[in-house]
């Protein structure tokens, strides 16, 4: 199916824990996801980019495990999946094990992650690129993350805001429209807001991602 959509990244098979999968089988999790990853290698028809994913849940040991044997396999990048722990704390620590034992040369994936208090950490640790459904879940039950945090638009208190989304944001939303105008939509049971909070958190998270690119290219992360 991946083939077929004609992504430029897809990714092999594997097995994602859950929290509370135990060391035993975490352990077994990943012999079938190292399985997974040598089929999906060997039967790639396409010359597109095939990730092979690291997995091992919270646990060091195995996250290094997986890492170095997926790390060994000829693939053009490799995503990092799975259970990353109980908090973020536990989360750049699982990242860290994971990205001292893959190839420094090729690019490293974070499956699954990017709230706006994520990316500075995980880009620290190392991960070049990362996917999340934040901007478009959050969008689709009327919230918008902007530069002083996440507003629900759903909520009654905002009908008479007639101020823009975010002040600091340069999108068309914002430019055009206010809070109380997408809140009164959002009330309606119209489709409409969803699309413009959708459109502006899309915006809002590449606006924030290019600034972190700005800031590696100056030396500050």
């Amino acid at each position: 199916i991946q083939e077929d959509i004609g992504a430029d990244i897809i990714f092999a098979f594997d097995e994602a824990t859950s929290p509370l999968a135990d060391h035993k089988y975490t352990k077994k999790s990943i012999a079938t996801t190292h399985r997974w990853a040598k089929i999906c290698r060997d039967t790639l028809k396409t010359k597109q980019a095939l990730y092979g994913i690291v997995q091992g849940g919270k646990f060091k040991d195995l996250r290094q495990e997986s890492a170095k044997f997926i790390g060994k396999m000829d693939f053009p990048g490799f995503g990092i999946g799975g259970e990353y722990g109980d908090d973020k704390s536990q989360m750049t620590k699982v990242i860290s094990w994971t990205i001292k034992n893959l190839p420094d040369d090729k690019p490293r994936h974070l499956l699954g992650i990017g709230h706006p208090e994520d990316i500075s950490p995980i880009i620290k640790e190392g991960v070049d690129t990362f996917d999340c459904i934040a901007p478009t879940h959050y969008a689709r039950r009327g919230v918008a993350f902007t530069s002083s945090g996440k507003l629900d638009l759903s909520r009654g208190i905002f009908l008479k805001d007639k101020n823009p989304i975010d002040k600091k944001c340069k999108c068309k939303i914002c430019q055009n429209y206010s809070r109380g105008y997408i809140s009164h939509l959002i009330k309606a049971w119209e489709i409409t807001p969803l699309r413009m909070l959708t459109f502006h958190n899309l915006y809002f998270f590449n606006t924030l991602v290019e600034k972190y690119r700005e800031d590696i290219k100056n030396g500050k992360i």
